[in-house]
């Protein structure tokens, strides 16, 4: 059985987090087992509210959709999903300023960002 040097294994997930916009060294920082780190970013990813959030939209109960994003807004911050934050934040200033024509543009966008990033992490 062949085992992978540690430096290419470390390589390999730098890349891995990269090929989506996120900063493995930050991330490793903050959150040493990345074991750990992962399991929970499945579970953040995993949530109901992101498909929620496009019948809320659809719905347009903007309040509720304004809570929803704003609490995975937070989320997405504080585990360095930083462009899956930047999206969320534009679908929450959207909502906050009430440019309703905008936000299922920038829903739609989020979408992409949000799908991008689970399939790095299997979720």
């Amino acid at each position: 059985m062949y085992l992978m040097p540690e430096g290419l294994i470390m390589e390999t997930m730098k890349n891995k987090y990269r090929s989506c916009g996120l900063n493995y060294d930050l991330i490793i920082e903050r959150f040493p087992d990345i074991n750990v780190y992962e399991e929970t970013v499945n579970a953040y990813l995993a949530d109901e509210f992101f498909k929620d959030l496009k019948v809320m939209l659809e719905n347009e109960d903007y309040a509720l959709a304004k809570d929803a994003v704003k609490g995975l807004y937070v989320l997405a911050g504080e585990l360095c999903l930083f462009p899956l934050y930047e999206k969320l934040l534009e679908v929450y200033e959207d909502l906050e300023y009430e440019t309703y024509g905008d936000v299922r543009v920038h829903y739609d966008d989020m979408m992409l960002t949000y799908e991008k990033i689970r399939g790095i992490f299997n979720a």
